[in-house]
Parts: C-alpha cells; structure tokens; sequence
C-alpha cells in the first residue's frame, strides 16, 4: 500500500511540474509576442483557426490543447482487492491574437487552459514555438 502512494504521489509531483512551467510560458507570451510583426507570427504559429477583422483590428485566433486531466483514489480493502474512483475533464485553450497594422497588440486566452494553479498551461501549446529560450 505504501508503494502504491508513494508512485502516486511522485507521479503527481511530476505531472504537476510540467504544467506550471506551460503556465509560466503562456504567461510569458502574453507579454513578450506584444510587437511581432504578423508574418512571424504566421511563421511560427502557423495558419489561426479562425480571422476577423474589425475597422482597424485583425483578429487570429488558434486552438490548442485538449490534455484529459485525470484524479483516481484507491483503497484497498485486502491484499487482493483494490477499489478506485476516478474523474476526467479535458482542458484546452482558444489563444487569440489582436492586430493592428499587422504588429501584435495583445494576446488574449480563453477556455479550460489550466488547472486553479497552472492557469494557461494549454495555451503553452500554442505559442511555444514563437518564444525565444
């Protein structure tokens, strides 16, 4: 029993670790991809899903994601049965930027991006080919 928390709980700590570094990336963009020129943006983005323009404002939207985030208990009643529960919900993020003149004026997140304290951790799919290391 004590192995089966213990894997549990460094698969956790695993997990959890690659989703703040996404979060933190996603928070990054929204900052550091104020600017780009479109044509970089299509370079490294590739073709948005979606493009509006209203008056002077060009909106490309992209769609990323879809990690199915799982929670699982387990009990084990004796040494041969084990009863486990378990819950899933899929996350993903709609990333849209707004242009004007063609240059970068700011970068909005919608959807189920991340978990309460990895907040934009699927936009990270997204963007992350367009941040410099």
């Amino acid at each position: 029993m004590k192995n089966i928390i213990t894997i549990a709980v460094i698969l956790l700590f695993a997990a959890t670790g690659c989703s703040f570094q996404r979060a933190s990336l996603a928070s990054r963009a929204q900052k550091e991809l104020v600017g780009m020129k479109k044509i970089d943006l299509l370079s490294c983005a590739g073709v948005p899903h979606r493009q509006q323009q209203s008056d002077d404002l060009e909106f490309l939207t992209y769609s990323g994601g879809g990690d199915s985030v799982g929670v699982g208990v387990a009990s084990a009643a004796s040494h041969s049965t084990a009863i486990v529960t378990g819950k899933s919900s899929r996350r993903y993020c709609e990333a849209t930027f707004i242009l004007k003149d063609g240059i970068v004026q700011k970068l909005n997140y919608q959807g189920r991006t991340g978990g309460l304290l990895s907040k934009g951790e699927q936009c990270a799919f997204i963007i992350e080919n367009c941040l410099k290391p």
